[in-house]
């Protein structure tokens, strides 16, 4: 589907941003919603070295997202979007050397099992959720 200049209109979610609620990500996939979007990629925040992230996350200001609470932000994002949204990716390629945390970003099948694991033992699927 393609909005009325013919292109096609994809957006990033990132999961984990310093600060970051669980209302933050539900007015997200609101604004998703709410627009014509027709493709997204989704994938963690990472910490890269020599970043200010990195600062912080040495400063004990910022705490990495676990595995675990990005699977549920995944879940949660695929059941709550039209199913004719294209999924792009699910997990980012952060650069081995650069990588400070966390570790189990650099695993993408891990992730992508991961999600697959869950959405199939919870009957759920992309659109579940979703309301107009």
């Amino acid at each position: 589907m393609l909005n009325k200049y013919n292109i096609d209109v994809v957006t990033h979610i990132m999961v984990g941003l310093p600060g970051e609620t669980k209302t933050d990500l539900e007015n997200t996939i609101n604004f998703i919603n709410d627009h014509k979007i027709q493709g997204i990629k989704i994938h963690s925040t990472y910490i890269l070295k020599n970043t200010k992230l990195e600062k912080m996350y040495l400063e004990g200001k910022y705490k990495p997202i676990s595995y675990e609470e990005y699977m549920d932000s995944l879940v949660y994002i695929l059941t709550h979007i039209p199913e004719n949204i294209v999924i792009h990716r699910i997990s980012g390629d952060p650069p081995k050397d650069l990588l400070v945390a966390p570790i189990w970003s650099l695993h993408k099948k891990l992730i992508l099992n991961g999600v697959d694991k869950i959405l199939k033992e919870n009957n759920l699927y992309q659109g579940i959720f979703y309301r107009r």
